[in-house]
């Protein structure tokens, strides 16, 4: 079934979009770059057809202006995006291609948002490699990136280090308890910061040694 265009009128409160006027009617808002792509004017006849993907190119369009939105506020992983997307209420089609076009551009980019994610642990509320590795895969980090950014920018010699700076600050508050109790509770914390095993039974038998 065919209809036609007839009118096109720019939006009051929103003047670089225009709403679509078929058989006399009101249909739906678009931006002016969907009207010029489907070279919209009053007097053109459409189709289902031809509306159907107009309305997806309009969805695509509003959904990069929503990640745009999201990335002038921080960095987000894909996945991240796609969440965001999906409450929003968009179809996995116009978010695979919408995430797509914007990871093309360099604004997406799993690498890059691993990479600042562990350089931002280590300045704020430093974490063990188990942590991280816990923190990016909730992102949607892929494993590969996960190592291959762990291998680059963390070592074991700097985790004992950090692990052993956090340990001797939080020892302060258990002072007045007996060696076991501290110990236990020395091991809870740095197990809860993602420090493995053998880093947090080197690092808490220094640390009460000290003490």
């Amino acid at each position: 079934m065919k209809h036609q265009i007839t009118d096109l009128k720019v939006q009051k409160k929103h003047p670089s979009r225009l709403s679509i006027y078929l058989d006399g009617k009101y249909y739906c808002g678009v931006s002016e770059e969907v009207a010029l792509k489907h070279k919209l004017k009053a007097g053109v006849e459409v189709d289902e057809t031809s509306l159907k993907e107009m309305i997806h190119d309009e969805e695509l369009q509003k959904a990069k202006t929503y990640i745009y939105g999201l990335l002038s506020r921080r960095m987000y992983s894909s996945k991240e995006v796609y969440d965001k997307l999906a409450k929003q209420g968009y179809t996995d089609e116009v978010i695979g291609q919408a995430i797509s076009t914007i990871e093309g551009f360099g604004y997406i980019d799993d690498r890059t948002f691993a990479e600042e994610w562990v350089l931002s642990r280590k300045h704020h509320k430093p974490k063990g490699k188990i942590g991280l590795r816990h923190e990016l895969k909730v992102k949607g980090i892929d494993e590969e990136i996960i190592g291959e950014v762990f291998d680059e920018l963390i070592d074991d010699s700097e985790q004992l280090e950090v692990a052993l700076e956090l340990a001797q600050k939080k020892a302060r508050s258990y002072r007045n308890d007996d060696k076991m109790s501290a110990r236990r509770k020395l091991q809870g914390f740095l197990v809860r910061r993602g420090f493995s095993f053998e880093t947090v039974r080197k690092v808490v038998d220094k640390v009460l040694e000290d003490e």
